[in-house]
């Protein structure tokens, strides 16, 4: 989730503003409607990825993925992706810090000599760089929102337009004879925030939304469902996963039933969305409305006009709604977008089918990028994104096809080899997912989110030793991150199986305590790690509240059973061995592989 803001002095913010009429090559323009002229700047080509709306840009002549996020305030990087793009930083004015979901973040930022967007390079540009690591740096509202914005994801584009003599025309062009709805774009509080705010109303009641395609999902605050009148006790409320966004906390959620949802002319009745218990970092903003949104819709931001322009593309317009087949449901007499810009080229239907996966919609991205493949079949990229629909699709066997066709077109496809490693370590093939992973190993940047994968993988195959110096690498780099706990922890859960480093092992497990709870998955490797330096009574109290919340662990119960036999509690802990062996008759076996014996070392 994004909704990034700064907080920061008048000074800082002029040092950070971009200039973006370098960008000023009209590529394109079309007369519509007597003297109503539409002028293109330029299209962006956009590839779902992950949940991520992201396209290519150059830092320093290097070809390099962002994501498009129009609720961020300024275009942003983490540190991991400066490090890995060799970028200097520096210091920011004092008092400058960014906030977000999950709390406030201290941040600098970095000069990107040459920046190449649209066909255009431009010099010098300014990125924050702080916070949680999306896993790719993000281009904010002030690029993205310079001009006129027309945002079309179900097909793979974002384009900047200037418009001209256009005051008597409603801009969504594309809808000729078909139904467009319409919406005012609400006043910012600060006159240096390009992002797109608009009065959404739930059940009678106004809250304010910011247009955000950061946010994977639509999401509405936990004071303004209140206001509208739902109930989070309700019997039908259903918790949901845990969020995180630019802070350094995570959010609980829930999923609610929303009676009715409009924006502007548009209303949609009977769906369910996701709220959130704190708020979104801006204290004035009550909703995030967000890539599932975006998705479902074709807009035209005019910003120019200070009004947004849109059509529905059909199917399910919010991620947690039941089913695209009986939810969000618009009112009556309104016209879905009968989608006439039919893909002419591999690369559009490949978009689209990213698109149609990123909805949930795998059998519909197929289809699009088997069509992708027959008109363009040396591309490794696209027998990638058909593996993941084919998974998504429960075809593991023709993903796993997919994914080796990708891998001989295209050896050092990173995506490739993770996603192939992931299917073989699903078939059982660890000779084969160990192999993918170690070439995998050589290409992830230091301190990457794929780096932290292949160091995953590493402790699934048995080889925590392996995934040590990428968890250092990620550690050294995020201190701040949201997800630090949960990197904590696995290192501790590496350095115990491999039964080294261990006093740093446990100050990683109670680090990782301290900052997210009892988390019952650190617990356990508390536990291992207190087991392995003898320390067997707080070993067994580890596992014991790990086991209370956890109670089908098969490893917690085992290494319950060996502290208390290590600890003189014999008979105690063979009936936890007994109870772990039930849960998984393997157990020993890997726990040998380990040095976890009965017999204390």
């Amino acid at each position: 989730m994004s909704a990034i803001r700064v907080v920061a002095n008048t000074l800082a913010i002029r040092m950070l503003r971009l200039n973006c009429l370098g960008v000023g090559i009209l590529l394109a323009s079309q007369a519509w409607a007597d003297s109503c002229q539409l002028v293109r700047y330029g299209t962006l080509p956009v590839e779902m990825d992950g949940g991520r709306a992201t396209t290519m840009v150059k830092i320093n002549g290097s070809d390099t993925r962002f994501a498009l996020d129009t609720g961020a305030f300024f275009n942003i990087m983490s540190n991991a992706a400066a490090s890995s793009l060799g970028l200097k930083l520096r210091a920011l004015p004092f008092g400058f810090r960014i906030s977000g979901i999950g709390g406030v973040a201290d941040a600098q930022y970095t000069r990107v000599k040459e920046f190449g967007i649209l066909g255009t390079t431009l010099k010098n540009i300014d990125f924050l760089v702080g916070g949680t690591d999306a896993g790719y740096g993000l281009l904010g509202a002030n690029l993205l929102d310079f001009a006129d914005l027309e945002i079309d994801m179900a097909h793979g584009k974002l384009s900047l337009f200037k418009v001209d003599g256009c005051d008597k025309q409603a801009l969504a062009y594309w809808s000729t004879g078909r139904d467009y709805f319409m919406a005012d774009l609400a006043p910012s509080d600060n006159q240096n925030d390009r992002r797109t705010f608009i009065d959404v109303t739930i059940n009678g009641k106004k809250v304010r939304a910011l247009l955000d395609s950061g946010a994977y999902a639509t999401l509405l605050t936990r004071h303004a469902a209140e206001r509208a009148g739902i109930d989070l006790n309700a019997p039908d409320v259903k918790r949901s996963n845990a969020v995180i966004g630019f802070g350094a906390k995570s959010i609980n959620t829930w999923i609610v039933r929303v009676d009715s949802f409009s924006v502007g002319t548009e209303t949609i009745q009977h769906s369910q969305v996701q709220v959130i218990d704190g708020s979104l970092g801006d204290i004035n903003n009550d909703m995030l409305l967000g890539l599932d949104y975006l998705l479902a819709h074709h807009m035209f931001i005019a910003n120019s006009r200070h009004k947004a322009y849109f059509t529905y593309n059909g199917g399910r317009v919010f991620a947690f709604a039941a089913a695209p087949s009986d939810s969000d449901k618009l009112d009556a007499g309104t016209a879905a977008d009968s989608d006439d810009e039919t893909p002419k080229t591999a690369s559009d239907y490949a978009l689209r089918g990213e698109a149609y996966l990123s909805r949930g919609e795998p059998q519909a991205a197929i289809a699009d990028l088997s069509k992708a493949i027959r008109l363009a079949p040396d591309q490794a990229d696209y027998y990638a994104a058909r593996a993941k629909g084919l998974w998504a699709d429960k075809q593991s066997d023709a993903a796993l096809t997919d994914l080796n066709k990708s891998l001989s077109l295209d050896p050092k496809n990173l995506e490739a080899l993770l996603l192939r490693a992931g299917l073989h370590i699903m078939h059982k093939d660890r000779t084969s997912a160990a192999a993918d992973v170690t070439a995998a190993s050589t290409l992830v940047p230091a301190g990457s989110t794929q780096a932290r994968s292949v160091a995953a993988m590493y402790i699934q195959l048995d080889q925590p030793a392996a995934a040590l110096p990428l968890l250092d690498d990620w550690i050294r780099l995020h201190d701040n991150d949201a997800t630090l706990g949960s990197a904590l922890n696995e290192r501790c859960w590496a350095r115990g199986l491999s039964n080294q480093m261990l006093d740093d092992a446990l100050r990683d497990c109670r680090k990782a305590i301290k900052r997210d709870g009892e988390n019952p998955a650190y617990l356990d490797s508390l536990g291992l790690v207190q087991l392995r330096l003898g320390h067997y009574p707080d070993s067994i109290k580890a596992y014991e509240q790990a086991v209370a919340k956890m109670p089908r662990s098969a490893w917690s119960r085992y290494g319950l059973g060996l502290a208390k036999i290590r600890n003189g509690q014999t008979d105690a802990g063979n009936a936890d061995l007994a109870a772990a062996y039930a849960l998984d008759p393997g157990i020993e076996a890997r726990a040998i592989r380990y040095g976890l014996t009965v017999a204390a070392p």
